[in-house]
């Protein structure tokens, strides 16, 4: 009988899937079928899709993909494969595509006691725009969150403030919504979990313009959720954090639907990455790291701490 591979830490199981169905999963999701902490049973993630899931490509000049079956999305209709199994990391490959001619290999790989961290290697093989143009590369992966409590996202949008400064909510009206609603998070006090949404909810979200000089406008922070992203953390079950580190921000951008995976019985958020280089050169490889930890909520400055923590590890490597 076929099973996904199985990583398991002190804290989490979490189910590694290719583009393969399996049970309640669909085809064509792949990535983190199930991520489940051992406090609660449920899975994080909606059952039916996956998280960290690798779903669309973006080249300068490529012509939208079409697969035969109607789907628009070439990373989930193309050949994905385990490559590799053992007790601490899965591997998936999936060989260069028949339309955008990209390769990519996927470790996942666990640390005690809470973290998933994800390693994404993207090799280009041909060129869709001419020599004179920046081959810019966009691809978006996608974490379809099951029914939590709070669908906004937290992250620190102003890296110059102190530790418990420049932190805001982030949310949008609908999938379709184009603009973020974004509201700031108090800097004289930490936050228990419910708190934070107590707080999303009692104000209106930031003007485009400040009511004062010396404050960011809306605008400016819109802004800055499109340029290279760090960390941002959600809550999944009550006070269980989920918090996403990119260990090269530069090559990450920010993206999110509160209802990415539908509203019944309730919205099921998607909190996205994009992948972004200016120009991908042909034939050789890039790549991405980042890190999910699972854990109770202790506030702002433990979030900060993880994120130290995680950006110090590569500067011992």
């Amino acid at each position: 009988m076929k099973t996904f591979p199985r990583l398991e830490t002190s804290d989490f199981v979490a189910y590694i899937a290719d583009n393969s169905p399996l049970g309640i999963h669909r085809r064509g999701y792949n990535g983190v079928a199930s991520l489940i902490p051992k406090a609660t049973g449920n899975n994080l993630f909606v059952p039916t899709y996956a998280g960290l899931n690798y779903e669309t490509i973006g080249l300068t000049g490529l012509p939208p993909y079409a697969h035969a079956g109607g789907s628009k999305f070439e990373p989930r209709c193309e050949a994905m494969r385990i490559e590799d199994v053992d007790a601490h990391q899965v591997v998936l490959a999936q060989p260069e595509t028949s339309h955008a001619h990209v390769s990519a290999r996927i470790t996942f790989r666990v640390e005690e006691p809470c973290r998933l961290l994800q390693r994404i290697e993207i090799v280009f093989h041909r060129r869709f725009c001419a020599d004179q143009e920046k081959n810019s590369f966009y691809s978006l992966w996608a974490s379809y969150i099951l029914m939590p409590p709070d669908r906004h996202v937290y992250t620190k949008l102003d890296p110059t403030a102190q530790d418990q400064e420049g932190w805001v909510g982030v949310t949008k009206e609908d999938h379709q919504s184009r603009d973020y609603l974004i509201r700031p998070l108090p800097a004289d006090r930490e936050l228990q979990a419910a708190e934070h949404l107590e707080l999303m909810m009692s104000q209106p979200p930031l003007a485009p313009e400040p009511p004062a000089t010396d404050t960011l406008s809306g605008t400016e922070l819109r802004a800055r959720l499109n340029s290279p992203l760090s960390f941002y953390y959600g809550f999944c079950h009550d006070d269980l954090m989920l918090l996403a580190m990119f260990r090269q921000p530069e090559r990450f951008r920010f993206a999110y639907s509160p209802c990415g995976a539908g509203k019944e019985p309730a919205w099921n958020p998607a909190w996205d990455y994009v992948l972004y280089l200016e120009d991908a050169q042909l034939e050789q490889t890039y790549t991405w790291d980042l890190c999910i930890v699972v854990k109770e909520y202790r506030g702002r400055a433990d979030v900060m701490d993880e994120v130290r923590r995680y950006h110090a590890a590569k500067t011992a490597e």
